[in-house]
């Protein structure tokens, strides 16, 4: 096990149900992959640098866990495809 955190950015065009439901969908990713979930953020909304998908703003979140080395491929692969996040990133915690 291995440590890493993700920082998302989600569509500001999103209720507060919505949201919260990404925000848990993204957890039970981790948590299917073999991974714990450790501390969560919530950066709130800010604007972006430039414009991702003509979205001038997003919600920003920041998550660590832990989890396989082998799972993480598994669980950007599912990412990519969701057309919610306008971007993540995932790090190893050194």
């Amino acid at each position: 096990m291995r440590d890493y955190e993700i920082v998302y950015v989600i569509r500001p065009d999103l209720s507060d149900e919505a949201r919260a439901a990404k925000v848990e969908r993204v957890h039970s990713l981790v948590t299917e992959n073999g991974g714990e979930i450790g501390k969560v953020e919530d950066w709130g909304k800010r604007v972006l640098a430039y414009e991702i998908r003509h979205f001038a703003e997003g919600y920003y979140r920041l998550t660590e866990f832990r989890m396989p080395p082998e799972s993480v491929n598994l669980v950007e692969s599912r990412l990519n495809l969701d057309e919610e996040l306008l971007r993540y990133q995932i790090v190893v915690r050194e």
